[in-house]
């Protein structure tokens, strides 16, 4: 398995990580790394978050489980720290079950294409090494179209 971590601060991301490591999942704070991971961690610093509903997110914070949608609120379990490993283990394998579930008829177009362009406009920040000019020029946008979606999308160049 794999996943993300966001916004963690420095105490949640080393007890966060000795823990995925010790289970053997593969873990990162870079979006990049991993074409979809399999599960988001949510630091508690993280108030609120825009949810996609096809990925799953373990939360340290109370305050995003409390979600009005009820297709995102199944996919978002509080696990506070210190992780105790039959709670975790009970999340891991429930996230893991869902993974095998056929998928909704229903594809949400909106939430793909905004995945499929941030993922893009990381693979030219990446590839242009962070000069966003050039960037912007592989994109075939201009170049104020991209920072406005790099806001849009919390891109930061300094990452690449």
């Amino acid at each position: 398995m794999k996943a993300w971590l966001c916004g963690l601060d420095d105490e949640e991301m080393l007890s966060v990580s000795s823990v995925l490591t010790f289970i053997g999942v593969e873990h990162s704070a870079s979006f990049t790394a991993f074409h979809l991971p399999d599960f988001i961690v949510i630091g508690q610093a993280v108030e609120c978050a825009q949810l996609d509903e096809m990925i799953p997110i373990i939360t340290l914070s109370h305050s995003l489980v409390n979600i009005d949608d009820d297709k995102t609120e199944d996919n978002v379990w509080f696990c506070p720290l210190p992780w105790r490993s039959q709670d975790f283990w009970a999340v891991l394998k429930e996230i893991q079950q869902r993974r095998l579930l056929p998928q909704p008829s229903g594809v949400n177009l909106n939430l793909h294409v905004r995945h499929l362009e941030a993922l893009l406009i990381r693979q030219a920040l990446l590839s242009a090494q962070g000069v966003v000019s050039r960037a912007a020029q592989n994109l075939q946008i201009q170049r104020t179209t991209l920072i406005e979606k790099m806001r849009r999308y919390n891109i930061d160049k300094s990452e690449f």
